[in-house]
């Protein structure tokens, strides 16, 4: 029986429930010492000179370097590097500038936590105040200084998509309609900040990081080019990831800082984030405005689209660079028939903490505002808003289609799943009529196209990402007939590695309990080139673990025919063994098998001892899982407080190997969505100085604000994966900001558009006509409110 699709138990639920995890904080190494980082006070000045005198005069306190100290270094590695884009060539601790307020520049290494940030708090430095460029428009300014001297604007890069003609599909339209809209900044918030523990290796060459990441190679192949150490004396061991949501992917300065550290002075380090360095010290998430015009002909029909994406990266590109912006401008078009287009992203640098990869990487952002888009055009066209999507679907008799920014869409039912995402709904009863009461109601609806499986590698190189796109998977049948698979990809609360062990299982015949998984080692790990992000663990780990299956299969195939002494080409292999066709009862297991492999005593022509294989899969495009979303909300008009009460989901991401897993991916992603499109924001003031530095400044979504989620499963094979598996991670945080402000505009009628997030009450409150707005006197009565 396969288990693929069966919703098998995660592998270490009952750990983690104990208690049992182990986190980079969790390892305590003989002699081991802390690390802290004097970070900037200030956004933007000159560094004149640091004073650590009496930090080096502390008891207790081993080691405190600056910028000088690593002047060899070379500058942090960028992932993603489009032509001609602008780098800063920024080093781990700032050298010249003060560039945003959290950036390290010096670090001190003591004997215990509290000596260290006691000396952190007595390092001084001196500096020289600057211009600060706060915002996105004024780093586009031509009159504001440049934060790096040898770039000609404040500009990464911007590059640029066309088709069509543009001008003619827009001088033709019956509608246009424009806008900008506008994703905040967010932080991805894990649970688990960032930790580092280094130490150095009796060669006294080599070094082992114990790091929370989700690129293990990655950061090794960072840290040998930052220090000049070859990858092979750097061992990178993920323990227990506590999440990670794409924070995690790049490498950081205080990795490299520990590494060389550690080199130094000869005995272990460690370094454990604190949750109001995060805010500061972490990429930031999201922060990216959208100008966008959609052309439509009379019947509703999208004759064109353009426009103008811009991301602030804050002072420095280096985390995935310009790849939010890239990837909003691919998908720009959606999963909708979008010929005609014009399209341009520029990611600026202001003196704000870096923005990075987060769940979505884009795509929300995209989403947001082509969805809005849609469903401010619906009336105007006289239209319903479902009809308006529907008449500009992607058909499945077009698929495999090829969108005008180099995106194929493969594979799916696009319509169909719409319908039956409403029909669950009960979308044709549920738009309601908006009464006079203060309490309104709303529905709204988005339809998304997620970029899964990322790679191949061609695309990766013609697309700057440094990296390939394929990984490797290595499976071994032990002497007792156990298996264990070697992959590349970093469990972090996503439930990979029970994936992967279902894949393996499946294609060997054999129990899911008869399989491990090795993973986060780059010792005793498979190699991954692009780690554990872009929706990949599923589709592209679970093809590589597939293949190396399959391979193995004919392995123990030969050695069961060998050993039952019958031709290869009368026996077949079964669940668990490998028997003769026309005698069933001639059979031999796989443990059987395995052990005559290590003990060889009679070798198959050809063959070697031992019971092994690989494989490497390369997708040859992307997956496009696909969905709809259908929310249901209650405005409160004198507070503006903005309730969810229900969801149903629409999702299609191929074949689901473990629907549980799904399902928790899926509904976890809208948790997240939930409270980007409600509550959450990362806050500067004027002057580019961080307002939000913790929990009790940066709201999250409680347990009480999630609503009650109805699933709608669709499952079409993609043909790009061996398995048939697109990836789910980030599906529930794409359509869901989107569908819930349609809700949200459709309680609220007449009033202005909703054109950014978060929908904090003071937001939807000035958007109402003044009519419909409560006295002050009726507002102030109302009971505070977190929404």
């Amino acid at each position: 029986m396969s288990v693929i699709g069966q919703s098998v138990r995660r592998a270490a639920l009952d750990r983690f429930a104990a208690g049992r995890g182990r986190y980079v904080g969790d390892i305590d190494l003989p002699g081991m010492a802390t690390v802290a980082f004097a970070r900037s006070p200030v956004a933007h000045a000159e560094l004149l000179g640091v004073d650590t005198e009496a930090a080096r005069a502390m008891p207790g306190v081993l080691a405190v370097i600056t910028g000088d100290d690593i002047a060899s270094f070379a500058p942090q590695p960028s992932l993603w590097n489009l032509p001609g884009q602008n780098h800063s060539g920024l080093k781990a601790l700032a050298t010249d500038r003060l560039r945003y307020v959290g950036q390290p520049f010096a670090a001190v290494v003591a004997v215990d936590r509290r000596t260290a940030e006691a000396a952190v708090h007595a390092i001084v430095p001196q500096y020289r105040a600057l211009p600060v460029i706060a915002d996105m428009d004024a780093a586009l300014r031509s009159d504001v200084p440049r934060l790096y001297d040898h770039w000609s604007d404040n500009i990464v890069a911007r590059p640029r998509w066309q088709a069509g003609d543009i001008a003619a599909a827009f001088d033709g339209a019956a509608l246009v309609v424009s806008d900008r809209f506008t994703t905040q900044r967010v932080h991805p918030c894990s649970l688990e900040p960032r930790g580092v523990v280094v130490a150095p290796d009796l060669d006294g060459e080599s070094i082992t990081v114990w790091l929370s990441t989700q690129s293990i190679h990655q950061v090794r192949a960072g840290i040998s080019e930052c220090l000049g150490l070859p990858e092979h004396r750097i061992r990178v061991i993920a323990p227990d990831v506590g999440g990670s949501f794409g924070m995690k992917a790049c490498i950081y300065g205080e990795e490299v800082i520990l590494a060389f550290l550690t080199h130094r002075i000869g005995r272990p380090l460690r370094w454990i984030e604190t949750r109001a360095e995060a805010f500061v010290a972490s990429a930031h998430g999201r922060d990216e405005r959208v100008d966008l015009a959609v052309a439509f002909d009379t019947d509703g029909r999208i004759r064109g689209l353009r426009s103008t994406i811009v991301l602030d990266k804050g002072a420095d590109p280096y985390a995935t660079s310009m790849g939010t912006a890239w990837i909003t401008g691919a998908v720009m078009t959606g999963p909708y028939r979008i010929d005609t287009i014009d399209i341009e992203a520029l990611a600026v640098v202001t003196n704000k903490t870096p923005t990075g990869a987060y769940r979505g990487f884009g795509q929300p952002e995209a989403n947001f505002a082509l969805e809005r888009a849609l469903d401010i055009a619906a009336p105007r066209l006289g239209l319903d808003p479902a009809d308006l999507r529907r008449r500009n679907l992607v058909a499945s008799s077009e698929m495999p289609y090829p969108t005008p920014t180099g995106i194929v869409l493969d594979s799916g039912r696009y319509a169909d799943l719409l319908d039956a995402t409403l029909e669950r709904f009960g979308y044709d009863d549920a738009r309601p009529v908006q009464p006079s009461s203060r309490l309104r109601t709303g529905v709204g609806i988005a339809c998304y196209a997620e970029t899964t499986n990322f790679g191949p590698s061609p695309l990766c190189k013609l697309i700057g990402v440094d990296s390939g796109g394929f990984d490797i998977t290595s499976i071994r049948v032990e002497p007792s007939g156990h298996v264990r698979v070697f992959v590349g990809q970093t469990p972090m609360g996503q439930g990979v590695e029970t994936a992967l062990m279902q894949v393996a299982a499946d294609e060997l015949g054999l129990p899911v309990e008869d399989i491990s998984i090795v993973h986060g080692d780059t010792v005793s790990s498979a190699y991954t080139a692009y780690a554990s992000g872009g929706s990949r663990g599923a589709g592209v780990a679970g093809g590589s673990t597939a293949l190396a299956a399959r391979r193995l299969r004919e392995r123990i195939l030969r050695w069961g025919a060998h050993l039952l002494e019958a031709p290869l080409e009368s026996v077949r292999f079964v669940q668990g063994g490998v028997e003769v066709i026309d005698v069933p009862t001639r059979r031999i297991g796989i443990a059987e098998v395995a052990m005559a492999a290590y003990k060889a005593f009679s070798t198959p022509e050809g063959m070697e001892p031992g019971l092994e294989d690989r494989a490497a899969y390369d997708p040859p495009a992307l997956a496009i899982a696909y969905g709809c979303v259908v929310a249901e909300v209650a405005v409160d008009l004198d507070t503006g407080k903005v309730t969810v009460e229900r969801i149903v989901f629409g999702h299609d991401c191929g074949v689901q190997i473990n629907p549980a897993i799904v399902e928790g991916q899926v509904i976890g992603g809208l948790a997240q969505a939930l409270g980007a499109t409600l509550f959450e924001e990362v806050r500067y003031d004027a002057d580019a100085r961080p307002l939000t530095l913790s929990l009790q400044d940066y709201l999250l979504p409680l347990a009480s604000d999630v609503p009650h989620v109805e699933l709608v499963h669709f499952e079409t094979p993609t043909p790009f994966s061996p398995i048939g598996a697109k990836g789910v991670g980030e599906s529930g945080t794409i359509g869901v900001p989107a569908a819930i402000t349609n809700a949200v505009q459709n309680a609220l009628g007449t009033a202005l558009p909703l054109v950014a997030l978060p929908l904090t009450g003071e937001r939807v409150l000035a958007t109402l006509p003044s009519e419909t707005k409560a006295p002050l006197s009726t507002v102030q009565r109302q009971a505070p409110s977190l929404g």
